[in-house]
């Protein structure tokens, strides 16, 4: 075996670095396409909740506990909100009026914080819900964190481990190295 051709304890260190952060970054990709999917979930709920109640108002709560709701007019003003200050619908939103059924999801950021929102065509307008993403963007932090912390320690633990291997492959050969050298240079 020739220790030159060893891999180097930083290169294995890189690579175990990367496969980590694949690793990481795709475990994230998952976790959030998960949440982003429970949080539509969620809209569709309440928007069906809401449809079995009564037509052109908005209910006293109820069903829409952490939701948010408004309801946009033909001419695409708003004519009744949850919000503390309605927001103006989106252009794609505003596409939905009179589209009776017609759905759209989108994530807005309204007075500085993140909602999802779910807007859906009706006869004469259309009516949005949304709930904000807060607590999901909080557990997409500290997933982020745990993974970069995760990944540096594998790192580590790969440089550790390269280390020590390394230390014990080429022990054996430094010593037969400097044997080969010594009956070199002594002729015994």
């Amino acid at each position: 075996i020739d220790p030159d051709r060893l891999p180097d304890e930083s290169a294995v260190a890189a690579i175990t670095l990367v496969a980590s952060t694949a690793i990481g970054v795709a475990g994230y990709r998952s976790t959030s396409n998960r949440l982003f999917d429970e949080v539509d979930r969620s809209l569709i709920t309440v928007v069906d909740q809401l449809g079995r109640g009564r037509q052109g108002r908005l209910p006293q709560r109820g069903p829409l506990n952490n939701f948010e709701a408004q309801l946009i007019t033909a001419d695409g003003g708003v004519v009744e909100s949850t919000f503390r200050e309605a927001p103006a619908p989106s252009s794609a939103a505003l596409a939905l009026i009179g589209d009776e059924g017609a759905s759209l999801f989108e994530t807005v950021s309204i007075d500085g914080e993140r909602y999802r929102v779910r807007t859906i065509g009706l006869g004469r307008g259309a009516i949005q819900v949304a709930r904000s993403l807060d607590e999901t963007d909080r557990v997409l932090d500290g997933l982020r964190a745990r993974t970069v912390i995760v990944a540096a320690l594998v790192a580590l633990a790969a440089i550790a481990a390269g280390l020590w291997i390394a230390g014990r492959v080429t022990a054996s050969l430094r010593r037969l190295t400097a044997a080969a050298e010594h009956v070199g240079t002594t002729g015994r």
